[in-house]
């Protein structure tokens, strides 16, 4: 499965990205990202966004393990130009050209390996037990005078183990 992801109107030409990315495709995710770490360059640190951003999309999409991906395309295209006026000498101008790129990555796996999430199901609660019925009352004395069986006083919460006041 490939793992996309694209950075568009990045204010670079996209001939100031192309020794990077020579150097960087059919290479492990994570040697290009310790390669890219520190660059220097605008380009180095675009890619660098870029390719992390990519490798968090499989991680977090798709289940996938940073350590078994590779780059399997990474192209910078041409995006749109725009012409700005240079002033030269004697009343006279060129056009100069900001170029822009768009950059796309593309990821796949070194080796099939499906990660599966744990699925947690919550517990059956279990039925609450009648306290009157678990206890065996057929031993115990009938001191009053009526014909029911005799239920044991039992408290279920005697005290409060903690009692906070305020001093108002």
């Amino acid at each position: 499965m490939d793992i996309k992801a694209e950075a568009k109107f990045v204010q670079i030409s996209p001939k100031k990205m192309q020794p990077w990315l020579g150097s960087l495709r059919r290479k492990p995710v994570v040697l290009a990202l310790d390669s890219l770490r520190y660059a220097q360059t605008k380009a180095g640190k675009m890619l660098y966004k870029l390719i992390h951003s990519a490798a968090a999309n499989a991680t977090n999409n798709y289940n996938f393990k940073i350590d078994n991906l590779k780059i399997k395309s990474l192209v910078a295209d041409e995006g749109p130009r725009i012409k700005r006026y240079w002033f030269r000498s004697h009343g006279s101008a060129d056009i100069k050209l900001k170029r822009y790129a768009h950059l796309r990555v593309i990821l796949e796996e070194i080796a099939a390996v499906k990660v599966e999430k744990k699925i947690v199901t919550p517990a059956v609660p279990t039925p609450k037990t009648d306290i009157s019925k678990s206890v065996d009352t057929t031993n115990l004395p009938n001191t009053s005078g009526k014909t029911d069986l005799a239920k044991p006083k039992m408290k279920l919460n005697a005290r409060k183990l903690f009692t906070r006041t305020t001093n108002k």
